[in-house]
């Protein structure tokens, strides 16, 4: 009897002991925001959170405030839902706050990228070099001629006049935008004479507006895909546009490319030499 009593102790307490190191017991202090667990033991959250990411938020919001956490999963996350609190945050001292593993953690569950400690001082060395003084005024400058190519450039022949297309606001700046932005840093398909870089063109075109509406794609399941929160169908998605964009954004496609930017290029060379 005594040896079975001790057992049901021993198991009574690696429940409990799991329980707490999960944060089943956790309770909001003095001086943290709201805290608000739901009413399903581990799962909190997470369900809603699937179901529609922003609705949630801006319930939670109506509940809680700007600043709240609520368990998603297992875990603990605290949201700030007011924007002009983020560099009051950012700047905090990395005593009080340190992004590096999260961000560690973050990249590797939704790009599957996993960093050494390196790389954090080659992105630093790259974009001292190539976003700031003379470097941003050369990727400033492939930014706009790629915003000019996509704003003015006509399909078809030159007698042929494009018709008017409306759309969104957000999307047609979303669309231009990331599009350049792919182009000015990734370059665009090399074209010798006159001929061959009209095709060139009208393949960046097409290629960068492929690419858009695969990252659109991405860009919806990001949010459950960060809190490792999707069902089995959109996450096999995630898998298949994360593998596509390491195949169109690979070392070996962007050599075949021109106008590739220093900062892309820089930052291969030093992780292949590192």
């Amino acid at each position: 009897m005594a040896f079975w009593a001790a057992i049901l102790w021993a198991l009574l307490a690696s429940v409990l002991g799991g329980l707490y190191l999960l944060g089943a017991f956790r309770r909001r202090r003095a001086t943290e925001p709201p805290l608000d667990k739901g009413h399903i033991p581990w799962l909190g959250y997470a369900l809603d959170f699937r179901k529609n990411s922003a609705e949630f938020l801006k319930k939670m919001q109506r509940r809680h405030g700007d600043i709240f956490t609520v368990l998603i999963g297992g875990h603990y996350f605290t949201f700030i839902m007011d924007p002009f609190s983020f560099g009051t945050i950012v700047k905090a001292s990395r005593a009080k706050l340190d992004f590096q593993r999260f961000a560690g953690e973050l990249v590797a569950r939704v790009f599957g990228y996993h960093h050494s400690e390196n790389d954090h001082k080659i992105v630093q060395v790259a974009s001292t070099k190539h976003l700031a003084g003379d470097g941003l005024a050369v990727m400033t400058q492939a930014m706009m001629e790629n915003l000019r190519t996509l704003l003015f450039h006509k399909r078809g022949s030159r007698e042929e006049e494009r018709p008017w297309q409306e759309d969104g606001l957000f999307h047609f700046s979303y669309n231009i935008v990331f599009r350049a932005g792919y182009l000015a840093l990734f370059g665009n398909k090399p074209g010798n004479g006159p001929q061959d870089k009209v095709k060139a063109t009208e393949h960046d075109l097409s290629q960068s507006e492929e690419l858009f509406n695969e990252f659109r794609k991405y860009d919806r399941l990001f949010p459950r895909l960060a809190y490792a929160v999707l069902p089995p169908g959109d996450k096999m998605e995630a898998e298949r546009l994360k593998r596509l964009f390491w195949q169109v954004l690979s070392v070996k496609n962007s050599r075949q490319k021109d106008n590739i930017s220093g900062w892309v290029s820089d930052q291969e060379q030093f992780l292949a030499e590192a």
